[in-house]
């Protein structure tokens, strides 16, 4: 048997409490001033570097050639330049815009979430990075525009079925954009995965130019090799899209390839406002390697309830004051 105690320290991280927590407090965060919540976060982080994050069974991603490269040099951050990637490890490099939809939970929000990647070189570290453009949520989320949100959409499924078929349909009406695809896992073949893309990237996760406000900044997670070491990957012809309607005309109608993960994979991720700085592949390694798991402090969400809490307090104390100027003003 294996040495879990990795996994179990990333789960253990994970509260349903705290996370039903933020949720409940999650409507009163209009009332904050993005400005402070992104304060808040940075301050957070200071205590709480680390978060448990848990990538559920059959996360699944469409990989498309990009199409309009101008277009998408335009959506990721001046930070970051086009490179080119292979999804597996026997690929041709090629420009790519990947859709990963997953089932979470983490220690902060837990639920169903679709991200939209563009992948880049980082200037800054020169690591090849995810970019995520844009997502789609049934759940909490945060980031440097927006702060705290509630979830995007409320039709966000990810799950598969008896005859061994991944389904996924999410739909944001709002914005008129919708990912619904269906896929069968018979005949997937276990592959080797690109260590560049799946292993490097997902030590410089950074948002796209409108998302970040134009930022270079990035988060890192620390995991097992393992977890991504190898994929299934599904025949194209089994791979049926109702609907894609994400950025008509940036890349190629039909995906180059679709990949699933039929486990579990654990990572403990940077909290938002902190960035492990790591340099490279070996160097994740080692961090790993040489974690203190014991003395990994456990995610907490009461900076985020206080000010929220604040917020509240601060609101309802204006409405107060104006009540009682109309009031004088009225006698």
């Amino acid at each position: 048997m294996g040495d879990y105690s990795f996994i179990k320290k990333v789960e253990q991280m994970i509260k349903p409490k705290d996370i039903a927590t933020l949720q409940l407090l999650a409507p009163f965060s209009q009332f904050i001033p993005k400005k402070l919540q992104n304060k808040v976060m940075n301050e957070s982080a200071k205590n709480n570097p680390y978060m448990g994050f848990v990538v559920e069974p059959y996360s699944v991603f469409l990989c498309y050639e990009l199409l309009d490269l101008d277009w998408a040099k335009k959506l990721i951050p001046d930070g970051f330049e086009l490179i080119q990637t292979k999804i597996f490890s026997d690929d041709e490099p090629k420009y790519y815009a990947i859709f990963g939809s997953f089932n979470v939970h983490t220690s902060a929000f837990w639920g169903t979430r679709l991200e939209v990647n563009i992948i880049a070189r980082n200037k800054k570290n020169n690591l090849l990075s995810w970019v995520i453009i844009d997502y789609d949520t049934n759940t909490l989320s945060h980031d440097v525009s927006k702060g705290v949100v509630e979830s995007t959409t409320e039709q966000a499924l990810l799950t598969t079925d008896y005859d061994g078929n991944i389904i996924v349909d999410i739909e944001n009406k709002d914005k008129n954009r919708a990912l619904i695809f269906d896929s069968s896992m018979i005949n997937s073949k276990v592959k080797i995965m690109d260590k560049k893309l799946w292993l490097e990237g997902n030590l410089s996760v950074g948002y796209g130019r409108e998302i970040s406000q134009n930022s270079d900044d990035v988060f890192s997670l620390k995991f097992d090799p393992k977890e991504v070491e190898k994929g299934f990957n599904i025949p194209l012809e089994q791979v049926k899209i109702t609907k894609n309607t994400w950025f008509d005309g940036l890349f190629r109608s039909e995906p180059e390839q679709v990949v699933y993960f039929p486990y579990a994979q654990h990572y403990l991720s940077d909290s938002p406002g902190y960035y492990s700085e790591i340099k490279n592949e070996e160097d994740m390694i080692k961090q790993y390697n040489q974690l203190d798991l014991d003395n990994i402090p456990d995610y907490s969400a009461a900076s985020h309830r206080k000010s929220m809490k604040t917020g509240i307090i601060m609101n309802a104390a204006l409405v107060l004051l104006l009540l009682t100027i109309i009031l004088f003003l009225a006698f």
